[in-house]
């Protein structure tokens, strides 16, 4: 559309009815610093919001078309205000940016997220949203209507300024304390913060805190919020048949709380009844199709279940929603031809490695999963030859590929080798996941079907329970020895520990707390300080938001502050990389020396 063309009357609405008296600008109008993005794929609307925008003193605005886009410009730029259309294209909707905005972390608490719809029916769907924006507004709508939604919205958010560089640096326990100080004081809004301290509890797995807030929000008033994250504690505490009721309370007055689903679903598969978990699925994925952690959630089971055509429908909807997201991933594409081999479908298999290849193109991790998935096609069509000779290649290409590899993407290469007679390299791989994921029970128990349904299930179950006792026998002996004051010694132990297990989260943290103890009795100690940070850093690239790390962390700032070492920067060991990069520079260096000429200066690396 060109600038020169007249807006429709809709848009032209929300120009003319602005109320006159905002249109005088304040230099000391809370508008003129904020900072605001447009997602909006209409040049019209993007123009009168713009305009209705400035007759109220904002004038610095960014726009979006695209989700894409959007997700861009959310990562680049720290906005205040978020005006975002409902139907953003392709299945795709505001609630679903704003879902992955949140999980990225790329919203601030105090940023209003507002939805424009121009259809009633989004009404009953923010309505139900576990991820509720600010409010919403429906298309044609004035700019007075449209100032006095934000005004009421900003001084709601304006209060969590208190949480945003805690929450942007993942730093959940301050977080939770300056929650814990506005509920205190009876701040205004201190329902709102009662509901994020539930949040943030449950993130780091405080269960019974996070139980103890709901039920006081209870026994003041049935908040709906309330309850579902009372079920949520109860889940994680093992009290299903409590978490139950109350989850069946929640849907029976709102059957749109799609996150109730969800945790119900997970309720039936911890009690192992996996046909109700797939009802449950099943549901929720009718009423809200787009959802792609769900429906990825519904395939797995429906594999457990050997309802291959169940998860086939689910593994297509997640690689067609996903492909306009940040979510679009490989290991999908492997899970389809996984379930398309199992149903028989061979040439449907050979199809979706065709398609890995042609989408994922110059991608090497790509080309390797759909080696992998010829292999398979291939043992199947009666070429056992082929197919193995593909996926010794496969293992062959590990070690380069490995850093980029998921775990997921692993285990499609685990169950490969398992059915192809590479029981080997299938015991060496699972091995290395176990220890590194003892205490981590998803992850066995993903494990465990792989055995299933390779037909080695009692094998399997022997070689996991071996590598986790393996695991618990070490870190019980290093505890044992902090506990005894064998400090330094736990520590060496720790460290030998970390060496062999350099993923294991709890081996790494009980390493951290084995040096912070050692350091408070004896005095600082660079070194141990240094690979204390190093672990820290570990554990937070793998999974910021772990409870014990949040605490540790907080424990070593305060070693830091006790011995005066705010401005200390750790000397870290090179990685294999950095060290890789600079050798290269050195033998590239050397190559362009001339004979009898002055070689230049190489730095040496400490």
């Amino acid at each position: 559309m060109s600038k020169d063309q007249p807006l429709s009357a809709s848009y032209q609405t929300l120009l003319n009815r602005s109320n006159p008296k905002l249109m005088s600008h304040d230099e000391q109008n809370p508008y003129a610093s904020k900072l605001i993005l447009i997602v909006d794929s209409v040049p019209e609307m993007q123009r009168a919001l713009t305009m209705t925008l400035a007759s109220f003193g904002a004038n610095k605005v960014e726009f979006a078309t695209r989700p894409g886009d959007a997700m861009a410009k959310l990562g680049r730029y720290s906005f205040d205000i978020v005006l975002c259309d409902f139907d953003l294209g392709n299945g795709y909707d505001g609630l679903h940016l704003l879902e992955e905005a949140k999980s990225r972390n790329l919203i601030k608490q105090s940023c209003v997220f507002m939805i424009v719809s121009g259809e009633r029916r989004s009404q009953r769907v923010l309505a139900a949203a576990e991820l509720e924006p600010d409010g919403y507004l429906l298309k044609p709508f004035t700019g007075e209507q449209l100032r006095v939604r934000l005004d009421r919205a900003m001084r709601r958010r304006e209060s969590f300024r208190c949480v945003d560089d805690a929450l942007k640096q993942n730093d959940l326990l301050v977080a939770i304390n300056s929650c814990n100080e506005r509920i205190s004081d009876g701040d205004e809004f201190a329902l709102d913060f009662m509901r994020l301290r539930g949040t943030l509890s449950l993130k780091i797995g405080d269960y019974l805190s996070a139980k103890s807030l709901y039920e006081e929000v209870m026994a003041i008033k049935a908040q709906p919020w309330a309850q579902l994250g009372l079920a949520k504690s109860l889940t994680q505490l093992k009290q299903y048949d409590e978490a139950k009721v109350m989850f069946d309370e929640v849907l029976s007055k709102n059957g749109r709380v799609m996150e109730a689903y969800d945790w119900l679903a997970k309720l039936h598969e911890a009690q192992n009844d996996l046909a109700a978990a797939q009802e449950t699925l099943e549901n929720a994925v009718q009423l809200s199709p787009l959802a792609i952690r769900r429906q990825k959630e519904l395939a797995e089971v429906a594999v457990q279940n050997h309802d291959y055509d169940t998860a086939e429908r689910a593994l297509k909807k997640t690689i067609d929603v996903a492909k306009y997201s940040v979510y679009r991933a490989v290991e999908d594409y492997a899970a389809l031809a996984r379930v398309q081999i199992a149903k028989g479908d061979l040439q449907s298999a050979t199809q979706t490695a065709g398609t890995v290849r042609r989408e994922f193109r110059h991608n090497a991790t790509a080309e390797w999963m759909a080696s992998i998935i010829d292999s398979q096609v291939y043992k199947k069509q009666g070429q056992p030859h082929r197919g193995r000779e593909l996926l010794d290649e496969a293992i062959k290409r590990m070690p380069e590929l490995e850093e980029k590899l998921s775990q997921q993407a692993k285990m499609e290469l685990i169950q490969a080798c398992y059915a192809q007679g590479r029981e080997d390299v299938g015991n060496r791989m699972v091995q290395d996941i176990v220890r590194n994921n003892h205490d981590n029970q998803h992850v066995l128990d993903r494990l465990t079907r792989i055995y299933e349904q390779v037909d080695r299930l009692e094998v399997g179950k022997q070689l996991i329970a071996e590598n986790v006792q393996s695991v618990v026998d070490i870190n019980n002996q290093a505890v044992r020895l902090a506990q005894a004051g064998q400090l330094e010694d736990a520590v060496h132990m720790f460290s030998q520990a970390v060496e062999e297990l350099p993923h294991n989260q709890q081996i790494l943290l009980n390493a951290v707390n084995a040096i912070l103890a050692m350091v408070h009795r004896k005095g600082w100690h660079e070194t141990y300080m240094a690979h204390a940070y190093n672990y820290l850093e570990r554990v937070r690239q793998m999974d910021p938001l772990n409870g014990k790390y949040q605490k540790l962390h907080r424990s070593y700032r305060q070693v830091i502050e006790q011995h005066g070492k705010q401005q200390w920067t750790p000397m870290l060991p090179k990685t294999e990389e950095e060290l890789a990069a600079e050798a290269a520079a050195v033998e590239a260096t050397a190559k362009n020396t001339k004979p009898g000429g002055t070689r230049p200066p190489v730095k040496t690396v400490s």
